[in-house]
């Protein structure tokens, strides 16, 4: 039986307002960080080829980029946070374009949340991880850039973050993994299990209904 060839990535849409953002149906897997996180750096060592710009310079992503890969599965990559020298006109149409996202964003979707692995995790980071958990969108960690870490520093960011998202009051179910898109550690991991989830949700999964009960990163 001759085996079928792998999807080719794509991009598809790319969307600077609101107005113009695409209805999400099926398989969404969401890619957020902070500006400089490696957001595009890592989509590319994904795809295995060059679709997302890279650039040396932060916040250098505006849009929402949508990237199909195969008829299932829908990658999002989503602009940076946290960028200090944009200004508030700039800050402003970036939380009307994130409100349009999110509103569009299915209970059935798979956030990926990156930080650099020396960074620590703040305000923005535990508030996005509650705002998707609200909307019972599962969030997995990803520290990006642990190419630059040794084993020491590796056990002592597990012991972090244990210690920092696994505490009382704080129920949200939070899994992590180091990868680096310069030496590819993590990545395959990461793809395996892109395409896993793209096979459990359907095609025609619809969009979030804001009247339809929200199920549980667990459920």
């Amino acid at each position: 039986m001759k085996k079928k060839p792998a999807p080719i990535p794509e991009i598809v849409a790319t969307s600077y307002l609101p107005e113009q953002l695409p209805a999400l149906r099926g398989a969404i897997a969401i890619f957020l960080g902070r500006s400089n996180a490696g957001k595009s750096s890592l989509l590319n060592a994904i795809f295995k080829k060059p679709l997302a710009r890279v650039s040396k310079a932060p916040g250098k992503t505006r849009s929402v980029n949508f990237y199909r890969w195969g008829p299932r599965l829908c990658l999002v990559d989503v602009p940076g946070y946290g960028f200090a020298q944009r200004g508030r006109e700039e800050r402003d149409a970036w939380k009307d374009l994130m409100a349009g996202f999110f509103d569009r964003v299915p209970d059935t979707a798979l956030a990926f949340l990156l930080l650099d692995a020396k960074r620590e995790p703040e305000a923005e980071e535990f508030g996005l991880i509650d705002a998707l958990h609200e909307r019972g969108v599962s969030t997995h960690l990803l520290l990006t850039k642990c190419d630059r870490l040794n084993q020491a520093e590796r056990e002592a960011r597990r012991r972090g973050l244990e210690a920092q998202f696994r505490v009382p009051g704080r129920e949200i179910p939070l899994t992590w993994s180091f990868v680096s898109a310069k030496t590819g550690e993590g990545v395959d991991a990461l793809r395996r299990r892109l395409l896993e989830y793209a096979k459990e949700i359907p095609i025609s999964a619809p969009t979030h209904d804001p009247q339809r009960p929200r199920r549980g990163a667990g459920d």
